[in-house]
């Protein structure tokens, strides 16, 4: 079967009703842990984030969902389309062959960040990065294959790259809409999870987003291979 993950957002009331319905028809429900990704993952058919989970591993990440509308729901990840919830439905994603016409350059970049209405919703929580994890993020872009030593050039790719998805400013326009898309490489983007679940850039509902390193290592995605994000 082809890749294809539909996304939920619920209240907890109505996931436990969901996960009652489906381990009544003897469907599995996993609960994600440590991080909100794995669930993405081919293998895992339905998966439920409860909203302490993007406290965990990623907690400075989670620092957006906990300033979004989304806080205090339950993320729903599901490999087949859940009928009792369709009125919660926020995505749809799945892989394609879409290829950026350009990436953005560091003085984009800059700019981007730099944008008044961006930086009155960036959460303070995401601006502080320790020197543990500065390194692993290091660490996992030249797992990728970059070069790159600097954190300081990660993290502004990684702003700006979200940054896009709230004030677009690399996109592709179709059928008179535009769809933003990362701006760089996977090797040195961070939490794509933000955009792939629809808690940044929910203002422009479809998107193509290239994996992050935490994505394509819990969850196996593959490098530099974009995701559609559809809203239905």
């Amino acid at each position: 079967m082809p890749y294809l993950k539909h996304i939920y957002w619920l209240d907890p009331e109505e996931t436990a009703r969901l996960r009652e319905s489906l381990e009544s028809r003897g469907i599995k429900v996993k609960s994600a842990k440590g991080v909100v990704c794995t669930p993405l993952d081919v293998i895992n058919k339905v998966s439920v984030v409860a909203p302490e989970v993007w406290d965990e591993t990623c907690s400075r990440q989670g620092s957006w969902y906990r300033a979004s509308r989304r806080n205090g729901l339950y993320l729903i990840i599901s490999a087949f389309e859940l009928d009792e919830v369709a009125h919660k439905k926020a995505a749809t994603i799945r892989p394609v062959a879409f290829r950026p016409p350009r990436l953005a350059s560091d003085e984009e970049k800059r700019d981007m960040v730099s944008h008044p209405e961006f930086v009155a919703r960036v959460p303070e929580g995401w601006r502080k990065v320790d020197d543990f994890e500065k390194r692993i993020y290091v660490r996992w872009a030249n797992r990728l294959g970059s070069q790159v030593e600097d954190f300081d050039f990660l993290y502004l790719t990684q702003t700006a790259n979200h940054a896009n998805f709230i004030k677009p400013r690399f996109y592709v326009v179709e059928d008179g809409k535009i769809i933003p898309y990362s701006i760089d490489r996977s090797a040195h983007l961070c939490s794509c999870c933000l955009e792939l679940f629809q808690v940044i850039g929910e203002e422009y509902p479809t998107k193509f987003v290239a994996p992050c390193p935490g994505a394509t290592i819990f969850a196996r995605l593959k490098p530099d291979e974009y995701l559609l994000v559809e809203n239905p």
